[in-house]
């Protein structure tokens, strides 16, 4: 669990390699409910702070690519700088990347549902090469890639700065599904 997250002493332990389904279902719907009262910035932030929260991570991004680029929209924690904080992750948010770089450099991949990388420590963090996801504090990173009509909308970035071997897709199909939703929800604002 990350450092910077309070928990409750009298709370149960979650495993966080055993899907709560339900719950996050749940939380998706509760977040989907406040559409309309919310500004986009506290939609963005509680959904990515739930994305964190649903898979034990220490930061997430939502990108938004298109034809030739794939541009950041969104990162928790909120992080543009070029160090990396003590004790944490910050999340590579480059503003733009070229679709043929994004993600990581591993764009032959070109992932339909999910791509976990293990040790992404050697990783390039942006398309200069100049850091890389090892020196911003990451050690597991898993790219979620946003599909609609058949084509890449968008895509969730996930962080972790522990090994993570292993992912439950389960997990991920719904967190594309408020990928999604979040993209709508800054198109509006785009609009």
């Amino acid at each position: 669990m990350p450092a910077d997250r309070q928990t409750d002493p009298d709370a149960p332990l979650t495993d966080p390699s055993g899907p709560d389904l339900a719950g996050l279902s749940a939380s998706i719907d509760r977040l989907t409910d406040h559409a309309h009262d919310w500004s986009t910035q506290r939609l963005l932030d509680e959904g990515l702070d739930l994305v964190r929260d649903a898979c034990w991570a220490d930061a997430a991004a939502l990108f938004r690519v298109g034809a030739r680029r794939a541009a950041a929209v969104h990162a928790r924690p909120s992080v543009r700088s070029r160090r990396t904080r003590p004790g944490g992750v910050c999340a590579p948010v480059p503003d733009a990347v070229d679709t043929g770089w994004f993600p990581w450099g591993l764009a032959p991949l070109a992932a339909d549902r999910f791509v976990l990388i293990d040790d992404a420590r050697a990783l390039p963090a942006d398309p200069d090469g100049a850091r890389t996801l090892g020196e911003l504090g990451v050690r597991s990173c898993l790219h979620l890639p946003l599909r609609q009509r058949g084509r890449t909308v968008g895509a969730l970035q996930v962080f972790w700065s522990e090994p993570r071997l292993a992912w439950d897709d389960d997990r991920g199909r719904l967190l594309r599904t408020l990928g999604r939703f979040l993209l709508t929800c800054d198109g509006r604002v785009r609009t």
